[in-house]
């Protein structure tokens, strides 16, 4: 049998991350294998841990993000309230985990911290599991969106039928002009339109209350927030991972 696996992809943030998964460690009955894809470019994740393997992308040896990027010299400089580069990193590394990991994974965010099991998650019934984010005001150009910061991927069925994590003309501002519908697509919205195009070969498991399992620092990697607020979070809720 087969073990499972916890992917996360992480950048700059090592003390979330660290803390991430000891948060996983101590409330999941699993013994799951836990995958850290390493993006930083200054403060990579050195920590030896048991079950812990790190792909090392810190030099781009595995995904070249600027090569990547400098495909669309004429995208959107910025796009509401992030420049482009923090969201099509994130959905280009988590495409690759889809190769790296094609048995599937359950997908957690650098800054998420675990406060009760999600076992649950991993069900080979379901394309995918998580809770989605919806857009119901028309003054909101976003696609709905299965949240990336837990979620379960069922990569060998969302393979065998066309989907995709990562599509330039469904990704966030690649494409040149601000009113470009190309452009509105954050991570996770793509993966959930191709499952609902594909219904009933994809079915996406929506958890409206996962929130309740989990504890998020928010934008830990592109916010600008320093280690001394991170600090403050993980001693906050330090009976969740300590």
């Amino acid at each position: 049998m087969k073990k499972k696996t916890i992917a996360i992809v992480h950048f700059n943030t090592p003390e979330l991350t660290e803390a991430a998964i000891l948060s996983v460690r101590k409330n999941c009955e699993e013994d799951y294998q836990i995958i850290v894809f390493d993006n930083s470019d200054t403060r990579p994740f050195k920590r030896r841990m048991k079950g812990v393997k790190v792909v090392n992308n810190t030099k781009g040896e595995i995904i070249d993000f600027d090569a990547e990027i400098a495909k669309f010299p004429d995208l959107e400089v910025k796009l509401g309230e992030r420049s482009c580069n923090g969201s099509v990193k994130h959905i280009l590394s988590v495409q690759k985990l889809w190769e790296l990991l094609p048995d599937g994974f359950i997908l957690l965010e650098s800054d998420v911290l675990i406060r009760k099991s999600i076992d649950f998650l991993w069900d080979e019934n379901f394309a995918a599991c998580g809770k989605v984010q919806y857009f119901k005001n028309p003054a909101r150009r976003e696609h709905d969106r299965l949240l990336p910061f837990l979620c379960y991927m069922n990569v060998p069925k969302l393979v065998e039928n066309g989907a995709r994590y990562y599509d330039p003309m469904r990704c966030w501002n690649l494409q040149p002009g601000r009113e470009n519908p190309a452009n509105w697509w954050d991570t996770g919205a793509c993966l959930l339109d191709d499952i609902r195009k594909t219904k009933p070969a994809l079915v996406c498991r929506c958890y409206p209350k996962l929130d309740d399992y989990y504890l998020h620092y928010r934008g830990g990697s592109w916010m600008g927030n320093d280690t001394e607020n991170q600090k403050k979070w993980l001693d906050r809720y330090a009976s969740v991972w300590k």
